[in-house]
């Protein structure tokens, strides 16, 4: 009788494993959701990376002008490059003339300070 208990316990268990993994698995899709089609224009032509997540993917603030004075305090926004640039910590992202930032996507991420915060991606496009 203990034997079987024992193996139905075990049986239990290996099963309760199999549940949870394919639960984590599931539900762990690294925040990112991208738009089939591009979305709005991000009306910035500068933004500074505070926060490099991942190699070709970085968190930068984007820059506001008031009076004459430049600031990096406007909306965050996600990076996400896919020619193999590398971002760092401090770079000021300049869109080049004719390009401008268009959201493909959304990025969900966890901030100590706010909890859970959403912000656009961004791709320098035509």
């Amino acid at each position: 009788m203990k034997v079987l208990i024992y193996i139905a316990g075990v049986i239990t268990g290996v099963i309760l494993t199999i549940l949870l993994s394919l639960l984590l698995v599931k539900s762990s899709d690294n925040g990112i959701t991208m738009f089939d089609e591009p979305g709005d224009y991000i009306e910035a032509n500068r933004f500074e990376v505070f926060q490099v997540i991942e190699p070709g993917a970085a968190l930068a603030k984007t820059e506001e002008k008031s009076y004459g004075i430049s600031s990096f305090t406007g909306p965050v926004v996600l990076f996400v490059n896919d020619n193999g640039k590398f971002y760092y910590d401090d770079e000021i992202i300049k869109i080049p003339s004719g390009k401008r930032a268009r959201q493909t996507g959304i990025y969900k991420f966890y901030s100590a300070t706010m909890g859970y915060k959403t912000v656009p991606i961004v791709k320098v496009m035509e």
